[in-house]
């Protein structure tokens, strides 16, 4: 059996292991649709390597730490914060490179999710003599890559809700002819940094309709402006009846525009359809629902088709009617709230809550909150408690 060491292993361990978090962390954003892996060469307490995987198809965290550890290698620990892979994708199985290496033991995180990986590297690695230890922090690794663990084993994107709403559950101003923050720059660009990290930002017609927001990322956090040019980037618009103005700032920006819409098809439909896609849109349709007159895309079939495209998160920036589809359908894997402090009021404010309707007990509970805070203002995060 592998070595556990009761899911803790010693003080040194973990230590190292929270080394390959900080390196993994260096690319948020960038590894889609790899989860982000850091590694650290380490030979009589000394750190001898290290390297962290900066893109799907390019070397991994092991490969690029054993490479910088040289002959230094032979006979010391690696630690990694995913188990290393044994298949062969897009690079070699990292478990070749390891055993080449001379490296006697391995100290990983976690089990790799992925059916091609899961336990085949560990089992490799200790056939060919090598000590494995798994588990340091574990729970600190899937976090690290919660939405490459969702989208590797379910197929699914991860989805996150972000709403900016005031202390009176508002998220903007009734009949304001122009867009108005609530947020300050601070927040905003905290925002933009969330977008960043992942595949796509979801709106409604509506959104874009009312606000011809760019759906881009401007924060410069962390040098994010020049990262993002590498990036696949896509802006998915919900759009029953096909309704964005041509005109929307969305097609001027970076990135692939992705409209969902509803089968069926009038004559003007198919002349909007052909005037989008001459923008550069790309339309696909699903089915929907016909509520009191009006269409409700099926949210669960869009998902899947987002994950069939390889996005494998989204973060959703939604009016109070989609907000209301994903709580109420259980939607979500992450739900923050951008609390700032303002009242507006019944009167002058859009209320988020106004179209949720829950019925009976049929309450939605969230755990696991994290505080992040920007000025006077809170980002809130929770998870969703599925019972």
């Amino acid at each position: 059996m592998d070595k556990i060491m009761d899911k803790k292993g010693n003080s040194s361990d973990a230590y190292f292991i929270s080394k390959t978090f900080e390196l993994a962390k260096k690319v948020e954003g960038l590894t889609s649709p790899n989860p982000m892996v850091g590694a650290v060469v380490v030979k009589d307490g000394i750190v001898v390597g290290e390297g962290w995987h900066k893109k799907a198809g390019q070397p991994h965290a092991e490969v690029i730490a054993l490479n910088n550890a040289g002959e230094k290698a032979k006979g010391a620990t690696i630690y990694v914060s995913l188990e290393p892979c044994s298949h062969f994708g897009k690079t070699p199985p990292c478990v070749y490179k390891i055993k080449a290496s001379g490296i006697k033991r391995v100290v990983a995180a976690v089990r790799d999710p992925n059916p091609l990986v899961s336990g085949n590297g560990f089992d490799y690695l200790r056939n060919n003599e090598i000590e494995v230890i798994y588990g340091i922090l574990e729970e600190k690794a899937r976090k690290l890559n919660e939405v490459f663990f969702k989208y590797i084993t379910s197929g699914l994107p991860f989805i996150t809700i972000k709403e900016a709403i005031t202390l009176d559950g508002k998220i903007g101003y009734k009949n304001s002819k122009k867009k108005s923050y609530l947020s300050s720059s601070k927040s905003l660009e905290y925002t933009h940094y969330l977008r960043f990290i992942n595949d796509a930002i979801m709106v409604s017609a509506k959104t874009v309709i009312k606000d011809n927001p760019m759906l881009d990322v401007r924060a410069n956090r962390g040098g994010i402006k020049n990262k993002f040019l590498s990036k696949k980037w896509t802006k998915i618009i919900l759009d029953p009846d096909l309704s964005v103005p041509i005109d929307s700032k969305i097609f001027s920006t970076y990135g692939d525009v992705l409209i969902f819409t509803s089968t069926g098809y009038d004559k003007e439909k198919h002349k909007k359809k052909e005037l989008l896609k001459e923008k550069g849109a790309i339309i696909n349709d699903v089915y929907y629902n016909n509520i009191k007159g009006k269409r409700f895309l099926n949210l669960q079939e869009i998902f899947k088709e987002c994950g069939r495209l390889k996005i494998t998160s989204i973060f959703v920036e939604a009016g109070p009617t989609l907000f209301s589809s994903l709580i109420c359908e259980k939607g979500f894997d992450k739900l923050i709230f951008n609390l700032t402090p303002d009242i507006l009021g019944h009167k002058n404010g859009v209320d988020l809550f106004e179209a949720l309707n829950l019925k009976g007990k049929d309450r939605v509970k969230c755990g696991g909150l994290k505080i992040k805070k920007t000025g006077d203002e809170l980002f809130l995060s929770y998870y969703p408690k599925h019972e």
